[in-house]
């Protein structure tokens, strides 16, 4: 059964069932662009009814920006699940996370494009994509001090995001590309660490 009865009398969307949701989304999103896709196109083609789309997401920004993140997630795109014991180690894998696959081809390359005329959606791309990811970095950092990686004051901690995502965000803008692994991690090996662990940076 793809949807299971709840005490408000609505039906709550079973696991399987929110997958489909978001695959069939991500996929008429690659199809048309995120400014022609529309709720009632989403809903016919999931065989589900548009109120059913609003129960669960509230907006066609939040139904987007979540078939954008469960894409990523089942791509391999979790930072969170990043933990190699070292901090260039987890460094790497973000950065590796980060330039995976070609964005120019990518099926949400359209959400990128409409963010900016639209800041409401931009406020829904950085609570469900851009928050998580800072907070799968500071864990990674807290890991490092607690490590002793990383001195525990070092104010390089708190500018971590800017330097690592402020190139990948930015490469598109300043020089029309987009940001490859070789470019982030030279980032990485000549800015970023150096700047949080000077030691562990000398012995690379």
């Amino acid at each position: 059964m793809a949807e299971v009865p709840v005490a408000s009398g609505y039906r709550k969307l079973t696991p399987e069932r929110e997958r489909e949701l978001l695959r069939v989304t991500a996929e008429l999103v690659g199809e048309v662009g995120y400014d022609r896709v529309t709720m009632a196109a989403i809903a016919r083609q999931a065989k589900c009814s548009t109120a059913t789309l609003y129960r669960q997401w509230e907006s066609k920004p939040r139904l987007v920006v979540s078939a954008w993140r469960a894409h990523e997630s089942e791509r391999g795109g979790d930072i969170g699940q990043i933990d190699t014991g070292s901090l260039r180690g987890d460094l790497q894998g973000v950065v590796s996370t980060l330039t995976a696959g070609d964005p120019a081809n990518h099926m949400f390359a359209s959400v990128s494009a409409a963010i900016a005329e639209n800041e409401g959606l931009m406020e829904v791309v950085r609570e469900i994509l851009i928050h998580p990811i800072l907070e799968n970095l500071t864990q990674l950092l807290d890991r490092a001090v607690a490590r002793g990686e990383i001195a525990a004051g070092n104010p390089v901690i708190g500018l971590t995001p800017q330097i690592l995502l402020g190139p990948w965000l930015a490469q598109d803008i300043l020089y029309g590309t987009y940001a490859t692994e070789g470019l982030m991690e030279t980032i990485l090996d000549t800015v970023l660490l150096p700047a949080l662990a000077p030691r562990a940076a000398a012995s690379l």
